[in-house]
């Protein structure tokens, strides 16, 4: 299949070229406050609001590669990905996305261990509304383990914050989580 890349227009067989890949989506590893990312928000903010567009899973599949990856062939100690609300929408899941290229012989995902209890869409909500309408995370997954929390955006931190609250609650050391972009 040939795609026009998003960021040039040119033709590519990937729906971002490589060209604009090693320009555009070199990642930069952050770490503060518990939270590593790779990008800022507002550099690749176009590409994450296609996350539930026709081909939300390539764009996804690729900012993982350029980022997750990579980090995962430097991390040397054994723990388990837990991605925040992996359920599929719109044919894919991106957090499923991250964890899986986040994968390596030290690192194992657990798939669909931790879910929210309601189905309240927090795109684009203030804080308050996000304190209001809490997600109301339930673990099904082991216990006694070193975790590392994965989701897409940290805006607020109060997704990241009650995961992590949640999984403390079921004996789940939480080493950091990992995020493609911070706000």
């Amino acid at each position: 299949m040939i795609f026009k890349c998003l960021i040039c227009n040119n033709f590519s067989f990937e729906i971002i070229c490589k060209e604009c890949q090693k320009k555009f989506l070199a990642p930069e590893i952050n770490y503060q406050k518990g939270v590593v990312n790779f990008y800022r928000y507002e550099e690749i903010e176009f590409l994450l609001l296609k996350k539930y567009h026709k081909f939300g899973n390539r764009i996804f599949e690729i900012l993982a590669k350029n980022s997750f990856y990579h980090f995962s062939k430097t991390y040397r100690e054994k723990a388990f990905i837990i991605p925040i609300d992996d359920k599929t929408k719109k044919g894919f899941s991106h957090t499923a996305i991250l964890a899986k290229h986040l994968q390596s012989k030290y690192l194992t995902p657990l798939f669909s261990s931790l879910h929210s209890k309601n189905e309240i869409s927090y795109a684009g909500k203030s804080l308050e509304f996000r304190l209001n309408n809490p997600r109301n995370f339930q673990y099904r997954g082991p216990e006694n383990i070193d975790a590392i929390l994965v989701d897409d955006i940290y805006t607020t931190g109060t997704t990241i914050n009650e995961a992590v609250q949640t999984l403390k609650n079921c004996n789940v050391n939480v080493l950091f989580s990992m995020v493609l972009a911070k706000v």
